[in-house]
C-alpha cells in the first residue's frame, strides 16, 4: 500500500508500506480521505515528543472497513466509518490517562491506503457529508467541541472569542456556536478572515496586530464570556480588559508563544478561569457526531489535495494561509 512516512533521517517520503495484519478485536480499514493537523509539521521537524520513526503520519481519517478480526461485531463489515482519532483516553471523562496518545506518532497514522485500529475507534459515517468532508472533522470537531461544550460551557446566552479564525479548529468552534444561536466574536491578522468569518454568522472581529485590538473587542462585544484560544497571548493581562466576571478561557494551542504571564490578583478577584484542553474522549466524540448531524454541520475545508500531493499539501498548511482544513483524497 502507499503511505506518507516519516523515515529515521526526518525526511517525508510516499512509499510502498506492507498493509497492516489483522488482529483479534481489530478491523482493517481501507481510508477514503484524511486530513492535516499542525501536528504532522511538528512532527515532521522532529519536534513532537516520543519520537519513534518511521512512522506513518496522520491521526484523521474516514473509510471503509474490509475485515474484521475475532471479537468483531458483523454489523461492522463493510460499513462507512469515521476513525476516532487516538489510543487509550480511559474511563476519566475529565482528563486522558497516561498512555493517551493520538495516531500517526507513535503508531501507524492515517495517511495511507489502510489502517488496522481497534473497533472501538469505529463511528458510523454521517451519511449527510462527503468523504473529504468527513475526514476533516476528528481532531479539530472534537477539540473545538469539547473546549467549547465541556470547559467552556457554552450555552445561546454565550459570548464568545474565537482566535485565529482561520484554523480547523476555530472554523468548527465558529460552527458550533452559530448552531446555537451564540454570540460570536473573531480575530485574526488578515481583514479577509474576518470579513469570511462575519460572512459565517460571526457579528465582529478586530486584527490581533493592532495594539489596542483588546480595547475594540470589549467596545464591540461589551465584554467576552469565553475565548475558544488557540494561542494564548504572552501578557494575558490583556484579556482582562474584555473579559466578563467568571469568564472562561479555553486554550488548546501555543502556536503564537510557550510562555505568558498573569497578573494573578485580577485573575482570581475576577473568578477568571484558565484551562486547557487537547482532543477528547470516545464519548465527546459521540456528542459531537450526533451535535452535528442533528444541525447538519459541514466543516470547512480549504483545499482537497490527491494523496499523491501530500507533502505539497504539509508545505500549504506551514504556510498559513488556508481558511478551514486542508484534506487528502484518497
Amino acid at each position: 500500500m502507499k503511505a506518507l512516512v516519516l523515515d529515521e533521517k526526518k525526511v517525508l517520503s510516499i512509499s510502498n508500506q506492507d498493509i497492516p495484519e489483522l488482529t483479534n478485536g481489530h478491523v482493517l480499514v481501507k481510508l477514503k480521505a484524511s486530513s492535516l493537523n499542525h501536528r504532522e509539521i511538528w512532527i515532521s521537524k522532529g519536534l513532537y515528543p516520543g519520537m519513534k520513526l518511521p512512522c506513518i503520519l496522520g491521526a484523521d481519517g474516514v473509510g471503509v472497513v474490509e475485515k474484521i478480526g475475532l471479537h468483531v461485531e458483523e454489523k461492522w463489515l463493510d460499513q462507512e466509518v469515521l476513525l476516532y482519532p487516538a489510543y487509550a483516553w480511559g474511563d476519566n471523562q475529565v482528563a486522558p490517562s497516561r498512555e493517551f496518545r493520538v495516531l500517526g506518532m507513535p503508531d501507524p497514522g492515517t495517511m495511507a491506503e489502510y489502517i488496522v485500529v481497534p473497533n472501538d475507534n469505529l463511528f458510523k459515517k454521517p451519511k449527510y457529508l462527503s468523504w473529504e468532508e468527513a475526514a476533516a472533522i476528528p481532531i479539530a470537531g472534537l477539540t473545538a467541541w469539547r473546549a467549547l461544550f465541556k470547559l467552556g460551557e457554552i450555552s445561546k446566552n454565550s459570548k464568545v472569542l474565537i482566535t485565529g479564525i482561520g484554523g480547523g479548529v476555530a472554523q468548527a468552534g465558529l460552527s458550533f456556536a452559530k448552531a446555537i444561536n451564540a454570540k460570536t466574536y473573531v480575530t485574526s491578522s488578515s481583514s479577509v478572515k474576518i470579513e469570511d468569518a462575519i460572512n459565517k454568522g460571526a457579528i465582529a472581529g478586530v486584527n490581533y496586530k493592532d495594539e489596542d485590538w483588546h480595547t475594540q473587542l470589549k467596545e464591540i462585544s461589551g465584554g467576552i464570556d469565553i475565548v475558544l484560544d488557540s494561542s494564548p497571548s504572552p501578557i494575558l493581562d490583556e484579556y482582562f480588559k474584555f473579559m466578563n466576571y467568571g469568564g472562561r478561557i479555553v486554550a488548546y494551542g501555543s502556536t503564537g508563544s510557550r510562555k505568558t504571564t498573569i497578573n494573578i490578583s485580577k485573575f482570581f478577584l475576577r473568578h477568571i478561569q484558565f484551562l486547557g484542553t487537547a482532543m477528547g474522549s470516545p464519548r465527546d466524540f459521540q456528542d459531537m457526531l450526533q451535535f452535528m448531524e442533528s444541525h447538519e454541520i459541514k466543516p470547512v475545508i480549504d483545499t482537497v489535495y490527491s494523496f499523491n500531493q501530500a507533502i505539497e499539501a504539509i508545505k500549504a498548511l506551514e504556510e498559513g494561509n488556508q481558511l478551514g482544513k486542508i484534506v487528502l483524497s484518497m
